[in-house]
């Protein structure tokens, strides 16, 4: 018995080896047995009158002593032979190569379509609404010649998922930049002109210069604040000009030659447009704070991570007026903080879900640890590990239905974590009061962020809407003086003594009285 046991264990253990032999053997055969097999490696886009490079040494030859010829046919009528050439296209238009590569034995033919332009234009938005104008614009400058390379984030949910990912993409199309005559930039807010910056300050002023190029940003409401933000972006970029205007302008641009025609253009047009350059925006010594914050954005700090620092203030003034004024009971100014500026990074909907999920974790495993003897803090890692488990699970979940792609999962989930550590909030009001008011108590810290939220430029979409207000964000990005003034408005609250909004309702019926 024993030895039929040996046996079976001796089999067990020689049969994973002797299938991972018969799969060496088989993928050995199945390398001797492939085929030729031709690749191209070149751009898609081509300048005309310019040569350009066709390269297929990434070709798969199955024997390395094998005599193989290339030939080439660019589609223009002209032939060419050899593992790399050079071609220059003279007349605009799409073009389709074919590669031929030949060892005597088979044969292996390869083909791919290329556009020769005049020239090329950078194209930078995140209009997710403007897809289908921003085709029609592309296809009416490829029939004038004009390659339109489009950078995009469409669907990012706020201005810093959308400048991150633009940032990556622009570092992917570092040559489209180099090349191009002109940049357009066309995005929410500044997002667009934020990740051109970082990817300059990034890349180098010496590795892409801007001084001989023109950049459009779109931009529908023109105005103190979206000069000031822009102007500060101007020292960063070095462009040859640096021009404002409404959406007219991107047929201008594209249509025009250079930054004196594009002038032109939008003179005899009626176009509004602002020209930003080095004469502009000059500092006076009232404006201090501005100083600083340009200096900030010239040593390379993002101008969004600029925005939330100018913004914090004015969260946490929201919070002190809906407290002192209103009587709104949050847990403290930290949490509905904390909770505004993660929604200002991610979006409203992405952190209510990631807020909601810690909460009802929470809320579920709190009675089954009331019945283990354990000290608070160990308990309290428990419910974060499973609250981390749970955001596993949303993320899988959210991947799968489309409702969230990898790119914005890779910058939203740090404050997606810290959104989930507030669960430790609630569990200890738990544990001090009763479930309901500490289900009160965190649902005034939720409105109260919400509220902040869209004082401080947040947009909530409503499906049929979308709720946006921008003064305040404006005001402070385009006067940071503002700031001060925040001082005496919190002072002017601490002073304050009289019934709350919310007392005035509850004790109405009194007041009633007592008035009589």
């Amino acid at each position: 018995m024993i030895k039929k046991v040996l046996v079976a264990i001796m089999v067990i253990l020689i049969l994973p080896f002797i299938s991972l032999l018969a799969f060496a053997e088989s993928l050995e055969e199945t390398v001797e047995a492939s085929y030729l097999q031709s690749v191209i490696n070149a751009e898609v886009a081509v300048e005309i009158k310019k040569s350009a490079i066709f390269d297929a040494s990434q070709s798969f030859i199955p024997t390395i002593e094998d005599e193989v010829s290339y030939e080439w046919d660019f589609g223009d009528g002209n032939k060419n032979q050899g593992v790399e050439v050079l071609h220059a296209y003279k007349e605009p238009g799409y073009y389709d190569i074919t590669l031929t590569i030949n060892n005597g034995v088979e044969e292996s033919v390869e083909l791919i379509q290329v556009f020769a332009y005049v020239k090329q234009v950078v194209l930078i938005t995140d209009e997710t609404e403007a897809q289908e104008r921003i085709e029609r614009i592309k296809e009416s400058a490829e029939n004038e010649g004009i390659y339109l390379k489009i950078i995009e984030s469409f669907g990012s949910s706020t201005e810093f998922i959308s400048e991150e990912v633009l940032t990556k993409k622009l570092t992917e199309s570092s040559n489209n930049i180099q090349k191009a005559k002109q940049v357009i930039v066309w995005t929410e807010e500044n997002a667009g002109l934020n990740a051109l910056s970082r990817f300059i300050q990034n890349q180098g002023p010496s590795s892409i210069n801007l001084n001989q190029k023109t950049i459009v940003v779109i931009e529908n409401n023109i105005n103190a604040s979206t000069i000031s933000r822009t102007q500060r972006q101007f020292e960063v970029l070095n462009p040859q000009a640096l021009v404002m205007s409404k959406e007219s302008a991107i047929d201008d641009t594209i249509e025009s030659e250079d930054f004196d025609d594009l002038m032109n253009l939008l003179e005899e047009r009626g176009r509004e447009y602002e020209v930003i350059n080095s004469k502009t925006g000059k500092l006076r010594p009232w404006n201090f704070m501005s100083y600083f914050v340009n200096s900030l954005v010239i040593y390379g700090i993002p101008d969004n991570t600029i925005a939330l620092l100018l913004l914090l203030p004015v969260i946490a003034t929201v919070v002190a007026f809906m407290r002192q004024v209103v009587g709104v009971t949050t847990f403290g100014i930290y949490t509905p903080s904390i909770i505004t500026l993660s929604f200002l990074v991610i979006g409203m909907y992405a952190g209510l879900l990631t807020l909601l999920a810690a909460i009802a974790v929470g809320t579920l495993l709190k009675p089954l640890l009331n019945k283990v003897r354990m000290l608070f803090i160990p308990k309290m890692a428990i419910v974060i590990t499973v609250v981390s488990l749970a955001l596993i699970f949303i993320v899988i979940t959210s991947t799968s239905l489309g409702l969230f792609d990898a790119q914005f999962l890779s910058i939203a989930i740090f404050p997606m974590l810290i959104l989930s550590t507030l669960v430790e909030k609630f569990v200890s009001s738990k544990g001090e009061k009763s479930f309901a008011s500490a289900t009160v108590i965190m649902a005034s810290t939720v409105i109260v962020a919400i509220v902040a939220y869209f004082f401080t430029g947040g947009s909530i979409p409503l499906g049929f809407t979308t709720l946006k207000f921008e003064f305040i964000k404006n005001l402070m990005l385009a006067y940071p003086e503002m700031i001060f003034l925040l001082l005496i408005i919190n002072i002017i609250l601490g002073k304050w003594t009289g019934l709350r909004f919310l007392e005035r309702i509850r004790f109405r019926e009194v007041l009633r009285h007592i008035e009589e």
